[in-house]
């Protein structure tokens, strides 16, 4: 039998941990979320996500953890917001593995004190400054790095639940330009060094980009027709991301030119990227996510699993396998609805090219 839905503060939306008790035989008491739960149908009481995710298919993969990462001797890895957060995770365990990590970021300060630490355990990193928020800071990077062939390109750094809204440095909206189009540009000046490579390119997304909030209309990425919430303009953010992922398999593959790319939702944690919730808000959300996130060490699972496993395809988006993190392997959960059209898709990278002025030819 099943409870009501736990009520939320809308300002910590960002988890959206639908929560459901369900009494089983036994009288074991289960918690679950639509998207987690493949057997119940939790999703017919979900009134704000997308009923019809509860029929996709739900691909289970091998447990999995950091320490079947395999070796990345000489591999030349960037990872974008690498100084703090999921980030940090991602460039620590390549950087153990052999890689050699560049890791992005716009605060000087922050990123050399992050390089420093992870050097202290042995590894081969780097720091160079870009802001993703800049297209200028973008093209200067990428010129910086030149051709040098590049095997992974780790599109993790984001901003979430900006209060106000906020405009980067070509005047789009905060969350949208750095968060797509920022990693749009910078794959796409990159693109002859990933394809010297052969590279992956992830993307990380969130689970946020499955809900009904995350309405992106490609044909108004500043979402001018609608007022700006902090929730649905990261939600939007976060669904181009997997659009672009896709369309850049899907493009890649056509024209066999080695390059691979996939979305990651990495699942939850308590890191840097919740810093404008506040309050009650903030306290809660806290809690929850100690509850049911990864615990630090663990986050970067996902977002490391995408980066090593065999070719995706054109459906492949990897998230949690659990609920409760802290039991979960990655797993292919299958894509959102509207990232399944590619006709979208299509008009999503065109405007996207449109805005930033970078044009992949693929």
């Amino acid at each position: 039998m099943c409870f009501a839905t736990l009520p939320l503060h809308p300002a910590f939306d960002y988890n959206h941990w639908i929560f459901f008790f369900h009494i089983a035989p036994f009288a074991k008491l289960h918690l679950v979320h639509y998207d987690a739960c493949t057997a119940g149908g939790a999703s017919t009481f979900c009134s704000c996500c997308d009923k019809a995710e509860a029929n996709t298919k739900t691909r289970t993969i091998m447990r999995w953890n950091i320490s079947n990462l395999p070796r990345q001797d000489g591999r030349n890895v960037i990872v974008t917001g690498g100084a703090s957060g999921i980030g940090f995770q991602v460039a620590q365990a390549l950087g153990k593995k052999g890689a050699h990590v560049t890791i992005l970021g716009r605060d000087a300060a922050k990123g050399e004190q992050a390089i420093a630490q992870l050097r202290s355990n042995g590894g081969n990193y780097n720091f160079d400054q870009m802001d993703l928020a800049s297209l200028a800071s973008i093209e200067s990077f990428a010129a910086r790095w030149d051709s040098r062939p590049l095997q992974l390109l780790m599109n993790v750094a984001g901003v979430m639940a900006v209060p106000q809204r906020e405009l980067t440095a070509e005047g789009v909206e905060m969350h949208m330009g750095t968060n797509f189009l920022g990693h749009f540009a910078l794959t796409g000046r990159l693109l002859a060094a990933l394809t010297s490579g052969s590279a992956r390119v992830v993307t990380v997304s969130a689970l946020v980009a499955r809900f009904k909030m995350a309405d992106l209309d490609p044909d108004d990425l500043q979402a001018k027709q609608k007022p700006y919430t902090p929730m649905g303009a990261y939600a939007r953010s976060k669904l181009a991301d997997i659009m672009f992922a896709v369309e850049l398999q899907r493009r890649a593959g056509m024209i066999h030119s080695g390059v691979t790319s996939v979305a990651v939702d990495p699942g939850t944690a308590n890191t840097g990227l919740q810093r404008h919730v506040s309050g009650a808000a903030a306290v809660v959300g806290s809690a929850l996510t100690n509850l049911i996130g990864y615990p630090i060490a663990r986050v970067a699972e996902n977002v490391l699993f995408a980066a090593t496993m065999e070719k995706p395809t054109e459906d492949t988006l990897i998230a949690p396998s659990f609920f409760i993190q802290r039991f979960a392997s990655p797993r292919d959960v299958g894509l959102p609805t509207l990232a399944r059209n590619q006709a979208v898709r299509e008009r999503l990278w065109q405007k996207a090219e449109s805005l930033t002025g970078v044009h992949f030819g693929i």
